[in-house]
């Protein structure tokens, strides 16, 4: 993972991100409510609890954007091929060859990852599109 992507989870979990209950009390900022919803804008509150966020689907459109990505880099790191019409993804075999129903194709023989061999796994997201 990336560094800020673990700082990042690190402080979401100590409640140490800047949120305005934080920076209120860090005497950084004198207002400590969220501007969406009025309420206490906590790390808890801005990540999963503003009600005002939650009707607007914000929480649903983060959502989808995390596990595109996450469906994005798993499908690269699996060094897929060409991608079908379906949602599934085309793996690459250990030996370095793809087996397909009709025999089998060489293909890079790098090894990318911890994936590498399974050909039977398919990369599948309840994304909208």
């Amino acid at each position: 993972m990336a560094p800020l992507r673990i700082s990042f989870l690190i402080r979401s979990v100590y409640d140490l991100l800047p949120s305005n209950a934080n920076l209120g009390r860090w005497g950084k900022k004198d207002d400590p409510t969220c501007p969406l919803c009025q309420g206490r804008q906590t790390t808890e509150h801005v990540l999963s609890s503003c009600k005002v966020a939650l009707s607007q689907g914000r929480y649903t459109w983060r959502h989808n954007r995390v596990l595109q990505e996450l469906a994005s880099v798993i499908s690269t790191a699996k060094g897929e091929i060409h991608p079908s019409s379906t949602s599934s993804t085309v793996f690459i075999t250990e030996g370095g060859v793809k087996k397909w129903h009709r025999g089998s194709i060489p293909i890079n023989t790098h090894r990318k990852g911890l994936l590498d061999g399974c050909d039977d796994w398919v990369v599948s997201a309840d994304l909208p599109e």
